[in-house]
């Protein structure tokens, strides 16, 4: 078959391995990257892939087949009304967790979104096949085409209405954003009590915790003294949070959390 001509809107993390992926795949071209600005970084991902580039709506290609918008979630809306008056016959596709199909469907005969459920960092290596790829269109007609297209990224798709994708991108955040954060208050209170290069000594655990808790499941994986419901322990770090109302507040909370997970019953 043909390759599937592919113009890319927005030049942040997940254009990056989008064009990356595309261009090492024989089925699809890249043949645009458009952002609002002519940066360094945008005509960069441009000429590493040997494709056009532009910074005005007006000049976008419109023979293109598929147009990812790789914007941020809160530029999604005005974005797909720029795109709008193209008249282009192509899929135009948002990669939002959390956005609603309507909000481009509404201006864009065409539409559908693709996200890929994993964070995207440019440095990151990251292996498409293990990428669930949960997407959804307006028509039979593009949806079929969607999941011909995803199919080239990932053997692991899933059609997904917006507001079950919403509840995923919800966990997504719990799982991955929220954990981070955690990961960095640990090491920041890590590195109050001992030297920097100590820090390190956290490693080995979050390795081990998080090997644990794919093998068992959070639940039965759960270790601490918020599972033992030591009072004494927890009173300890409480003291050593006192200076820090935002961290000590935090670790009642999920204090309490553990405790009311490992008292449910099924």
């Amino acid at each position: 078959m043909n390759p599937i001509n592919i113009v890319i809107i927005g030049t942040g993390n997940l254009s990056f391995h989008l064009s990356h992926f595309i261009s090492s795949n024989k089925h699809m071209r890249l043949v645009q990257v458009f952002n609002h600005r002519k940066t360094k970084v945008a005509t960069q991902l441009a000429n590493s892939h040997n494709c056009g580039f532009t910074s005005n709506y007006n000049l976008i290609n419109t023979e293109a087949d598929v147009y990812f918008i790789c914007v941020k979630d809160d530029a999604i809306a005005e974005v797909a009304k720029k795109l709008a008056p193209l008249n282009s016959k192509g899929l135009f596709l948002h990669t939002s967790g959390s956005i609603d199909i309507s909000v481009i469907s509404n201006c864009l005969k065409n539409a559908g979104v693709f996200y890929p459920l994993q964070t995207f960092s440019k440095n990151d290596t990251l292996d498409w096949n293990e990428i669930p790829i949960l997407i959804e269109a307006n028509s039979n007609g593009s949806l079929s085409k969607l999941k011909t297209l995803a199919k080239l990224f990932s053997p692991l798709v899933k059609s997904m209405s917006s507001q079950k994708r919403l509840t995923v991108h919800l966990s997504a955040v719990f799982a991955c954003n929220f954990t981070n954060a955690l990961y960095e208050a640990s090491q920041q209170i890590m590195s109050n009590g001992v030297s920097k290069s100590e820090v390190k000594l956290l490693e080995p655990l979050m390795k081990q915790s998080f090997n644990k808790m794919l093998a068992l499941g959070p639940k039965s994986a759960q270790t601490g003294p918020a599972k033992r419901n030591d009072k004494v322990t927890m009173q300890k770090h409480l003291t050593i949070l006192k200076s820090n109302k935002q961290l000590s507040t935090i670790y009642k909370s999920l204090s309490a959390l553990i405790i009311s997970q490992q008292n449910e019953k099924f």
